[in-house]
């Protein structure tokens, strides 16, 4: 047999055989994608369960906590009773006596705090303080919470401070505007008066008359 009859036989039986190679290999890669997602999804469901357990214990355990509680509390009352029972009828008497005058004591003691609270209140509104903030700062201050007093005194101690200020400006005479000019009723006794803005913006609105009144 001659050569040339040989070689196409041989280069198909090559390409036949990459062919099935080559379909192999895909098939294992799908093979093991297969697997891959499996094992990811088993993971998941692994996860999830975990999870799932986690939720059954704590909600057990929540379960264990309120029949205890429960009970504690049953076991309680039932103490109570059988204490009650127990009792002849003058320590019964005297039991719901000082049960009775303790209500009354606890009843007296939040009257006694509601009417301090409120002669606390009505001094602060004598001091102009607003209403909600007198009864914030009277409130402080009978439970004796003295950061928050300090704090709102401050505060309006600042308030009253400007208000102050802003209407002395607005009742003191208008100041002459430019320099040079002495034209004012200002005397010496008024710029002893005048607080630092007040002197402050005499000086930048008319600096001749600032030195004028300081020079006296």
């Amino acid at each position: 047999m001659r050569r040339e009859e040989l070689l196409p036989m041989n280069l198909q039986f090559f390409a036949e055989d990459g062919a099935e190679n080559s379909s192999d290999e895909s098939k294992a890669e799908t093979e093991q994608t297969k697997e891959d997602s499996q094992s990811a999804s088993q993971e998941e469901s692994s996860d999830d369960k975990s999870l799932q357990e986690q939720l059954q214990s704590a909600l057990v355990e929540i379960a264990k906590l309120k029949r205890s509680v429960d009970k504690a509390s049953s076991e309680a009352a039932e103490f109570k009773k059988k204490y009650r029972e127990s009792l002849t009828e003058t320590e019964k008497a005297s039991q719901e006596k000082a049960e009775a005058e303790a209500a009354k004591q606890a009843e007296f003691d939040e009257m006694k705090r509601k009417l301090a609270i409120n002669d606390l209140i009505n001094e602060y509104m004598d001091r102009e303080f607003p209403k909600d903030i007198a009864t914030k700062i009277a409130t402080a201050r009978y439970d004796g919470d003295n950061d928050t007093v300090n704090a709102i005194e401050k505060q309006m101690d600042e308030a009253k401070r400007k208000k102050w200020e802003a209407d002395f400006l607005k009742s003191r005479p208008e100041i002459a505007a430019g320099a040079g000019t002495s034209s004012t009723n200002l005397t010496k006794e008024d710029f002893d008066k005048m607080s630092l803005v007040e002197k402050t913006k005499l000086k930048r609105e008319n600096e001749a008359e600032y030195n004028r009144l300081k020079a006296l």
